[in-house]
């Protein structure tokens, strides 16, 4: 098991995370780096969403947050139990893609997530099958197909 940081984000972290937005593997994923950072900037205002940088051996190579579904205005986690946790995540850093660190900082994520929410849910696209992947190898389940506000459709995950 190796050791993941996890480090709150600050504004310090967005020029990283515009280089990671710039990536081709991300922007396939997170297209319009200016409308994410503004989107992320946004968030960091709310105290219902919880965002980090990770890193291994204090390098950074990914980011992740987690949110409650209750409060998110989000269909696609609409019929999720009160309490629940969503998350969303990328490897912004090209040089950890493919050794299971992907795998490896969800689960660390999700572990540290259920000592305090029952329930810890994802939404990647229907079509982003290394990301459905990934999280199945984390310890999620199908649960349902589900639209978007914008109608895409997502694969709704849970980790029991």
């Amino acid at each position: 098991m190796r050791n993941y940081d996890f480090r709150l984000l600050t504004k310090d972290d967005l020029s990283l995370l515009r280089r990671w937005f710039n990536t081709a593997h991300v922007k396939a994923w997170w297209p319009d780096a200016d409308r994410q950072i503004a989107r992320i900037t946004d968030n960091m205002k709310n105290p219902n969403i919880s965002m980090h940088i990770v890193g291994l051996s204090h390098i950074p190579f990914a980011f992740v947050s987690d949110f409650e579904t209750g409060t998110s205005g989000r269909p696609e986690f609409t019929d999720m139990p009160v309490g629940t946790r969503a998350m969303e995540t990328f490897v912004g850093n090209a040089d950890f893609l493919g050794p299971g660190h992907a795998t490896g900082y969800i689960e660390a994520w999700v572990r540290a997530l259920r000592r305090k929410h029952t329930l810890v849910a994802v939404g990647p696209n229907t079509t982003d099958t290394r990301a459905i992947a990934i999280y199945r190898q984390a310890g999620f389940h199908n649960r349902r197909l589900a639209p978007t506000r914008d109608g895409k459709l997502v694969q709704v995950m849970t980790h029991l």
